[in-house]
């Protein structure tokens, strides 16, 4: 198993931190886990792609994933700054995205076998504050693919954030993960 993300977010959002923390997550489940940022101009609200790879063996590829398994969309702004979230995506890839729209409102939807969403604006708010909505699209991450394991999201947020912080970041992750919708197509 070998599985590719492109998390696509602007800068600010915590799309690097979360990619992190995922691999963290995975290599705590025994899997082998890389994450590959990148950045354009690095400023708040400028386009980041960040990239992850988990698989169950050794990963030989450390280059960008130009062929995702999973596209994870922070920010469906990026849309209209000309990137398109389904752009090289294999068959049957899967999108998880953060909106208040509909699975099948989200922009691009139509392209991906399965679609997950979740307000993590909102979640994050509730939780946390006016902070990243990094910790909720983790939960939407673990919920949508199934790839890692909540439990082991929240575990690898306390210890990236020790203390209370990694707590309620880690409340954030699960509650995300409960208030994901997932459509199947």
């Amino acid at each position: 198993m070998l599985k590719e993300l492109r998390i696509l977010s602007r800068g600010g959002q915590g799309a690097v931190t979360a990619a992190k923390v995922l691999v963290a997550a995975a290599i705590a489940e025994g899997k082998y886990a890389q994450a590959i940022p990148s950045f354009g101009q690095e400023r708040k609200g400028a386009p980041v792609f960040t990239f992850a790879r988990l698989a169950d063996r050794p990963i030989g590829s450390h280059t960008y994933v130009y062929t995702p398994d999973a596209v994870v969309v922070f920010d469906f702004f990026v849309t209209e700054l000309g990137i398109d979230p389904a752009e090289g995506i294999k068959p049957g890839s899967i999108l998880v995205g953060n909106s208040h729209l509909t699975a099948a409102e989200v922009p691009q939807a139509a392209r991906f076998a399965r679609v997950g969403v979740v307000d993590a604006w909102q979640v994050t708010q509730e939780i946390l504050g006016r902070v990243p909505p990094n910790a909720a699209m983790l939960g939407a991450l673990a919920r949508t693919t199934g790839w890692v394991g909540i439990d082991a999201v929240a575990a690898a947020l306390e210890e990236f954030m020790p203390g209370r912080k990694g707590e309620k970041n880690a409340a954030c992750a699960r509650a995300a993960y409960e208030r994901t919708i997932v459509d199947e197509k």
